[in-house]
């Protein structure tokens, strides 16, 4: 009997740690993922490209989450039958694609692949006219905005891949019902960079879906080497550092760059002296008018007063502004030179992807001696 109670026994243990051993294994296999090759980012923070065979993993940080080191992960694989057995892997290269900005189509479109849009948000604010005849010829549908998101559309495109952003509660559950049909929704933070270089350096992870690594990766160190170039020119300037503000208020706010935005650093890279740069914020800070009057009054250049075209429209913003001195003793410039009939503007589609040129105009702006022979192509002065 006793015997009997210890042969029990045993064999209860000797299942237990057999049950142990295959869950244990079944499990670390279930998890374990091929890492690759990292192919290190130069400038950007918000995401990870990692060459495997026939394809790529790539990683981009979470930011609906509170830690930063959640990710989204993609499997893309140029093996057809891969992506037939499994349908968690990303067939590239793609043929059909949804943007939701019109910056994703920018990197697409310098890839040469804007024949694969098939989808945007807000088509009327395309500037690029590939794009714009495509839509033309209703080859390209327009698919709402934020929480008007047209999912009966998107589903009738069948994308490939629908590239998002910046998402908020007010979509979630409209891309959760788009990624339950079985189409891979992309998190794209190239919006949240702190350096211009970073926010172009995506173009890398946009290749990837078209398999074409090497050509993003030569495209970036172009544009890199004429960056860093107009760097290296305008740090021997000896000149006095112009103080630069940006914005207008909105509803009694006005919201800044932070001193670690891209557009901070853009004004840094480009010799001048951002007033509000005594943070370390990567996103916009709200202050009040009182606070920018106070602060501001020696301005000596004013950029990117919203959509204003001219100076006497500036105070219809807010009467206040009236009395606010660079209004008449600042320089005004604009970065809406190339604007569309609706308002579209190409400065927030492809600066993104030459970041040599806004720099250059910076450039321009700040030190007019120097640079007597470039015409802006981003921005125009205010008069």
């Amino acid at each position: 009997m006793i015997r009997g109670f210890y042969m029990r026994g045993f064999y209860y243990i000797f299942f237990l740690f057999s049950f142990l051993f295959v869950f244990c294994s079944c499990n670390q296999n279930a998890i374990k993922k091929p890492q690759g090759e990292l192919i290190k980012n130069k400038y950007s923070q918000n995401f990870e490209i990692y060459k495997i065979r026939d394809g790529y993993i790539l990683k981009v940080i979470n930011h609906l989450n509170e830690s930063v080191s959640d990710t989204n992960d993609y499997l893309l694989s140029s093996n057809l039958q891969d992506a037939n057995n499994d349908n968690t892997i990303i067939h590239i290269p793609v043929q059909k694609v949804v943007c939701l900005s019109t910056t994703h189509c920018a990197f697409i479109s310098t890839l040469g692949r804007e024949s694969t849009i098939r989808g945007i948000s807000g088509c009327d604010f395309i500037y690029q006219n590939t794009i714009r005849t495509l839509i033309s010829q209703n080859k390209i549908s327009d698919i709402g905005y934020d929480n008007q998101l047209n999912y009966e559309k998107i589903i009738s495109i069948n994308p490939d891949v629908v590239f998002a952003y910046g998402i908020d509660k007010a979509v979630i559950a409209t891309l959760q019902k788009i990624k339950d049909v079985g189409i891979p929704v992309i998190i794209i933070n190239d919006y949240i960079e702190s350096e211009p270089l970073g926010r172009t350096e995506w173009i890398k992870f946009f290749s990837c879906f078209y398999d074409k690594l090497e050509y993003g990766t030569q495209y970036f160190d172009s544009v890199e080497l004429k960056y860093t170039s107009l760097i290296t020119e305008i740090s021997g300037i000896t000149a006095e550092k112009p103080k630069v503000i940006v914005g207008l208020p909105w509803k009694g706010t006005w919201w800044v760059p932070g001193g670690n935005s891209f557009f901070a650093n853009y004004i840094k890279d480009a010799g001048g002296k951002y007033i509000f740069d005594n943070n370390d914020n990567s996103e916009s800070i709200p202050l009040s008018i009182e606070e920018v009057f106070s602060q501001a009054k020696d301005a000596d250049i004013w950029l990117n007063p919203n959509s204003i075209n001219y100076k006497s429209n500036i105070s219809d913003i807010d009467t206040r502004l009236k009395d606010f001195e660079p209004l008449n003793n600042a320089e005004i410039y604009n970065n809406n030179k190339r604007t569309n009939i609706s308002g579209g503007n190409d400065f927030w589609e492809s600066g993104i992807v030459h970041p040599d040129i806004v720099l250059q105009d910076l450039y321009n702006i700040f030190y007019p001696d120097t640079n007597k022979n470039h015409n802006m192509f981003y921005y125009k002065r205010l008069y």
